[in-house]
């Protein structure tokens, strides 16, 4: 990883962060999500070597699939720069179908973004502050309707913590916006940073919050 300055990264701006469990290592057996076009950030650890995930949703015909790796900057190292595809029965490209870890049913196509030989360009999120690599970028279309997956590996059996960014649907729920904090507070901890600084605004805002409701009870006219 070549050292740069850090520029500044809005890549999680919109973004509901996953922490999943355990994916199957096979199609049958994959992680579902809801979909593949909300703004998602998922986060995730190879934890043994020749490890496979395996992510699927339900996609509609024409819709877009895209996919980046994001590869995190620890403290103490720790991260791993995998391979990751894109498959499914409909896609406009099917070349790379001998790269997958795994044989697909007939009719299965796939789209796969190699691990890069070097990573450039740092970036520190706006919000959390946490550093990372951009890595490679899937961006394709399903052709027909049908259930797609993405795949992630290491070619090298590395291990380590990755980062997936998939969707491109900005969220517009209330909800979203106000467990920003707790957002905050998570991403920070698996980036294994200090969360000190959320207790201080929870603090600060706590005492605003008291001070505004004392002089508006103090304002209040008098039976």
């Amino acid at each position: 990883m070549q050292t740069q300055p850090d520029r500044t990264g809005a890549d999680f701006a919109g973004c509901t962060p996953l922490f999943p469990g355990l994916p199957g290592a096979t199609l049958q057996t994959s992680l579902r999500l809801p979909d593949f076009q909300s703004k998602r950030l998922i986060f995730n650890r190879l934890g043994q070597p020749g490890q496979v995930h395996v992510y699927s949703a339900e996609c509609r015909a024409g819709e877009r699939l895209r996919v980046q790796m994001l590869v995190p900057m620890l403290p103490v190292g720790g991260s791993v720069v995998p391979a990751f595809a894109v498959v499914a029965q409909s896609l406009p490209y099917s070349a790379d179908m001998q790269k997958l870890p795994f044989a697909t049913p007939a009719g299965f196509s796939a789209v796969v973004a190699t691990p890069p030989a070097q990573l450039t360009a740092p970036a520190k999120d706006v919000l959390t502050r946490v550093r990372y690599y951009l890595g490679p970028t899937i961006d394709t279309r399903m052709l027909i309707g049908g259930r797609a997956y993405i795949v992630v590996w290491s070619p090298y059996n590395h291990m380590g913590k990755y980062a997936l960014q998939i969707g491109q649907r900005w969220p517009f729920q209330w909800s979203y916006w106000a467990q920003i904090p707790f957002y905050w507070w998570r991403i920070r901890g698996w980036f294994g940073l200090s969360r000190a600084a959320l207790v201080g605004v929870v603090v600060a805002g706590a005492a605003m919050l008291g001070a505004i409701l004392v002089g508006f009870l103090r304002r209040r006219p008098r039976d």
